[in-house]
């Protein structure tokens, strides 16, 4: 077990931001996990993990502790009939890989989740979904290190995973380490078109072009181009809205959507709707939930609320050209990267009365 001292961790997220790790461990084998947490028990340091960095923020200051580097790899089948396949996957496994690697083999479940940033192991944390789907409908298990150093495999069902949220994040597991997710997928079930953009553009695609009509179609019957062709046009939606990580983008020097869109009541989305027409503000998005509930869009709070796409923050930061859910930084700090978001927040709940709530992890 290599012990690295005073590592830099800008360059280990997405944001670019952050201090130094007093010190850094890579992880690539469960008994790596266990040495580790022994070394931070006998020498008491405190620890934290960190996967693919594309969620986590790291403060100025850095971590005056462990940080764990999750790396542990490995896609392995565990069983497969003509109706499904079902992968043990490793934590450390880059997120778009494996959703490549599935897409590949025509199977469904998660296509529509492409291009999103991070690891397998970050996955179930904050139960992922884009356009559609989420990660909890494919999920098995989930199987973690406690913080007594036993191996559990928790239900999905035991996760409770609701929107952007699970027992890791915020419940019982949130001190559990994640070592491998296990994830059933389908060979049978048709490509997911329930996100009205995908379908529409999707639509145009199939049925657009009279003269390729007849191609098109023939191409079509075929499932894995279907599923293929899908994960392509998800990958290229994310990237009009810099939601793909990208060098050539600074745009990408985010964490992609960085509040979560929230979830009210009836009696709370009908005093919402009366102010907004008050306001003379055009139709909001509204989706329903469960429980009756409703979800609303960050997007559409932040940019009725005066705030556009490209607005530029003191202290080297802004908003991404692209997607104004996409704080960026420039050439900034963490502490002027949460002073923008802060004023974004404050200037939505003066307009609208409701409070955006932040996405990534705040590291101390």
């Amino acid at each position: 077990m290599l012990v690295q001292n005073n590592v830099p961790l800008a360059p280990l997220t997405s944001f670019r931001l952050g201090g130094e790790a007093k010190f850094l461990i890579a992880i690539k084998t469960i008994e790596d996990l266990k040495n580790a947490i022994q070394f931070c028990q006998t020498e008491s340091h405190p620890f934290l993990i960190l996967g693919g960095g594309s969620n986590t923020i790291f403060r100025d200051t850095g971590f005056d502790g462990v940080v764990f580097l999750i790396q542990i790899p490995g896609i392995r089948c565990i069983n497969a009939n003509e109706n499904e396949v079902i992968y043990e996957v490793g934590a450390g496994v880059t997120w778009d890989q494996f959703v490549e690697y599935t897409v590949k083999q025509g199977l469904t479940g998660i296509e529509c989740l492409s291009g999103i940033p991070g690891s397998v192991g970050a996955s179930p944390i904050q139960n992922i979904g884009a356009y559609g789907q989420e990660i909890k409908d494919s999920i098995i298990s989930v199987q973690c290190l406690d913080d007594q150093g036993n191996l559990n495999t928790i239900s999905n069902q035991e996760c409770n995973f609701t929107y952007r949220n699970s027992e890791f994040k915020s419940g019982k597991l949130k001190q559990s380490i994640v070592t491998s997710v296990t994830f059933r997928l389908s060979k049978i079930l048709e490509p997911c078109l329930e996100y009205p953009e995908v379908k529409k553009i999707w639509n145009s695609i199939t049925m657009g072009n009279p003269q390729s009509q007849t191609n098109a179609q023939t191409q079509f019957e075929d499932r894995t181009f279907q599923i293929n062709s899908l994960r392509e046009l998800i990958i290229g939606l994310r990237k009009k809205k810099s939601m793909v990580l990208d060098e050539n983008d600074p745009n990408t020097r985010s964490a992609g959507s960085f509040f979560t869109n929230p979830i009210i009541s009836k009696q709370e989305t009908d005093t919402f709707l009366s102010l907004t027409q008050k306001l003379n503000l055009p139709n909001p998005p509204i989706f329903d939930e469960k429980n009756g509930m409703k979800k609303l869009s960050a997007a559409w709070l932040i940019e009725h609320s005066g705030i556009k796409k490209g607005d530029i923050y003191p202290g080297g930061v802004g908003i991404s050209t692209n997607h104004c859910l996409g704080l960026m930084n420039i050439k900034g700090t963490t502490s002027a990267l949460l002073a923008m978001a802060e004023s974004i927040q404050k200037r939505v709940y003066e307009t609208f009365s409701i409070q955006l709530e932040i996405e990534p992890v705040i590291r101390p």
